[in-house]
């Protein structure tokens, strides 16, 4: 039976800094901890990933415990030195809280059932061994462009010519279409929209707009192979341009929705109707939709820095139109965007997000990535 001894000591562990932070997503306080994994302390959302993965798990408050399994438990620090010393510096781990769970599931198979990060030779799906580049291909489901169906294509993604294309039949001798891979983000999705569950946005500039491609596999590893893969074709390019192992560290090599929902919005004229969107902020950008995955966004709006841009509670001054819903206002240099929530805590969720890109200091590569960008009605 335990006793009070094995509880403190369970307790005493998890507090200590190395564990007081979720061994995957680096979330604080962990509630969980797993013998399975080699001893390790995590939170809610990732023991849930634990679990799926066949990784049994214990309270750190609730359940009972035996001396010798607090004796077994080797704490983050030491797993992740064992573990994770391969990891490559562009895979991407999952993120506090929000995350789709794909990307969740395969870190936490890759990291204690398939044990990639010990032995490089087992990161070949997605990582280069050698000097020369990197290069993928494989068959991905893409939606049509003007469609709600999937078909198969072929995709080519290389490091050393930079670029992810991909052709609508095998054999084909010219793309569809050619992306360079500086160019490109790529984010997966999960339960941020209807559909597939391993569905991955990519996006690219085209002209002045942004352009969508709407991709999946059935398996889960191969779909998160491709996502990093593309992350760690944009890391060792990034690297070619002399940036030192600071400045790489630092770098943002894709990007996920900040915040993202269905709000109504208005047009600068007193006499536009209020429009349905499906909205989400991006990097520093706000990109608004008539309808779910869409090729094109309806329209773009650049986030740059304060006094220019702002965001408030409520409707400008002059806005004489019928309220609906809980209304916010974005003010740019241009005009005043004024938008719509359904509920006052998601018209709070989006004011917060927006402040707190106007807070942050745009990036070089911001900046350039705004020259391109046209904030459009």
């Amino acid at each position: 039976m335990a006793t009070a001894g094995p509880i403190s000591a369970i307790r005493s562990l998890a507090e200590r800094p190395e564990n007081s932070r979720c061994a995957e997503c680096l979330a604080s306080g962990t509630t969980v901890a797993s013998l399975d994994t080699g001893g390790t302390f995590a939170c809610n959302a990732c023991a849930i990933a634990y679990r799926k993965a066949g990784l049994r798990t214990k309270s750190i408050e609730r359940d009972r415990w035996q001396e010798a399994e607090v004796a077994a438990m080797q704490g983050n620090l030491a797993v992740a030195q064992q573990l994770e010393r391969n990891l490559p510096a562009f895979y991407r781990r999952p993120l506090p809280h929000a995350d789709a769970d794909v990307i969740r599931q395969q870190f936490v198979l890759a990291k204690y059932k398939r044990k990639e990060f010990t032995d490089p030779a087992m990161q070949v799906a997605y990582h280069r061994l050698c000097g020369g580049g990197f290069s993928k291909e494989g068959a991905l489901m893409k939606r049509l462009k003007d469609s709600d169906k999937y078909l198969p294509r072929h995709f080519e993604l290389s490091e050393k010519n930079n670029y992810l294309r991909y052709f609508v039949k095998d054999g084909q001798r010219e793309a569809k279409n050619t992306i360079p891979i500086d160019q490109v983000n790529v984010t997966m999705l999960g339960s941020a929209v209807d559909g597939h569950p391993n569905l991955m946005q990519i996006m690219f500039p085209q002209g002045s707009r942004t352009r969508s491609l709407y991709v999946y596999h059935d398996e889960d590893q191969e779909i998160i192979n491709w996502y990093n893969a593309v992350r760690g074709c944009k890391y060792y390019r990034y690297q070619m341009s002399l940036l030192s192992a600071d400045e790489l560290r630092q770098l943002t090599l894709t990007y996920d929705f900040i915040i993202c929902d269905w709000l109504c919005k208005t047009g600068p004229n007193q006499t536009e109707a209020w429009k349905r969107r499906w909205c989400f902020l991006l990097r520093r950008s706000i990109f608004y939709f008539t309808n779910f995955m869409e090729p094109l966004a309806k329209g773009e709006i650049w986030l740059g820095e304060r006094p220019g841009f702002s965001v408030e509670s409520g409707a400008p001054a002059n806005f004489k139109k019928k309220p609906v819903g809980h209304i916010f206002t974005l003010r740019t240099p241009d005009r005043d965007y004024v938008f719509s929530a359904e509920t006052q805590d998601a018209c709070r969720r989006w004011i917060y997000a927006i402040d707190e890109v106007l807070d942050s200091q745009p990036t070089p590569q911001d900046f350039l990535y705004s020259k391109t960008r046209s904030n459009s009605a």
